[in-house]
């Protein structure tokens, strides 16, 4: 906002066309699903950002219903992609125990753990390794949160292929149908088919 260019006036005229050719499209909660919280957490690590930082991307599920989702510059930079996905799940920790805790008054039910939803299998043997060992100690010591929480048993995390994350649509440039799959995967859906099958 503070000195604005060409490239992004026509950001925004993108995203004004996206707007305008959605107005029909919505998320529809349901009752089926249960009370689990489940996130999915990713990030962007090697893409053109200010100062080579990353972007961390969370979406939350309440049962099947997307509930809060949230894209961000990541505070540091990520020396791998590795690293990068570290934070993005200790970000999506720190959400995701703020949420428990939430369900919890509202509900009066006992706080369930929350499934962490993560594609980088060696950010999650990063994540469940209690070692403090070489290839972390240059970690900013704030990310190291999430070992706690999964030590504690607060929360767990689990591989999910990268054609199933549902974060990717955050920030990703896709390709047309791989975006309406995506969105659909999102739970976002055209409200006027909906309609007509009622």
């Amino acid at each position: 906002m503070q000195e604005p260019m060409v490239h992004h006036l026509k950001d925004i005229k993108q995203v004004l066309h996206y707007i305008k050719g959605t107005n029909e499209h919505g998320i529809i909660y349901k009752k089926q699903g249960g009370c689990k919280i489940t996130s999915y957490s990713d990030n962007s690590y090697g893409v053109n950002t200010d100062r080579g930082k990353g972007i961390t991307r969370l979406v939350f599920y309440f049962g099947e219903s997307p509930i809060t989702w949230s894209t961000q510059k990541q505070q540091t930079v990520a020396l791998s992609s590795c690293e990068s996905e570290f934070m993005a799940a200790t970000a999506a920790a720190c959400q995701a125990l703020w949420l428990k805790r939430l369900l919890s008054e509202i509900t009066g039910l006992k706080e369930e753990k929350i499934t962490i939803k993560v594609d980088n299998i060696s950010a999650i043997t990063l994540m469940k390794n209690p070692v403090f060992h070489g290839r972390s100690k240059h970690i900013d010591t704030r990310y190291h949160f999430i070992r706690e929480c999964v030590e504690n048993d607060h929360i767990s995390v689990e591989h999910i292929g990268g054609e199933l994350q549902r974060a990717d649509i955050l920030t990703k440039d896709l390709a047309r149908i791989k975006f309406i799959t995506m969105r659909q995967m999102l739970g976002v859906q055209d409200l006027r088919q909906n309609n007509d099958r009622d």
